[in-house]
């Protein structure tokens, strides 16, 4: 009778919007890492469909995951919908602000579809909270010097 007691506030919360569907299904974050793998050999090995799938399910379990929206980001870009890749990256940025990764990714997705003034504002602020050791700073670096000499 607990159980049926629990599932039922669970089910409650999912349905007033404070619970993901990975609170009501139970899932273990091993066994949505095992997935998120699997989608991300998908990718490597281009199965762009597959590995989509996989990180929009993921996405769909767990909304709250910022490392699943950047991933979907990425797959969505790969798969020629920037668009979707705008989304994901929105979504990225909005759960995890202190990630340039998340800045400079939804940059290049702004860059492709024209909307430079975001772009550099995003990479701006990639470069804000990246180290000039990373790897990725080097890039918002070129990225933004590369914008700003074409007028962006």
């Amino acid at each position: 009778m607990r159980r049926l007691v629990d599932e039922g506030a669970v089910l409650q919360r999912w349905a007033d919007g404070k619970a993901s569907l990975k609170d009501v299904r139970g899932y273990e974050e091993g066994e949505l890492f095992t997935i998120a793998k699997l989608a991300t050999l998908f990718y490597y090995q281009g199965r762009l469909n597959e590995a989509r799938t996989l990180f929009q399910g993921l996405y769909a379990v767990n909304p709250s995951d910022a490392y699943v929206a950047k991933a979907l980001g990425v797959v969505e870009l790969a798969a020629g919908h920037p668009q979707s890749a705008l989304q994901a990256y929105d979504v990225a940025v909005k759960l995890a602000s202190d990630d340039p990764a998340a800045y400079v990714g939804r940059a290049e997705v702004r860059l492709l579809l024209g909307q430079k003034p975001g772009a550099s504002e995003d990479l701006r602020r990639a470069l804000q909270l990246s180290t000039p050791e990373e790897s990725l700073n080097a890039k918002a670096y070129a990225m933004l010097a590369s914008l700003t000499r074409r007028g962006g």
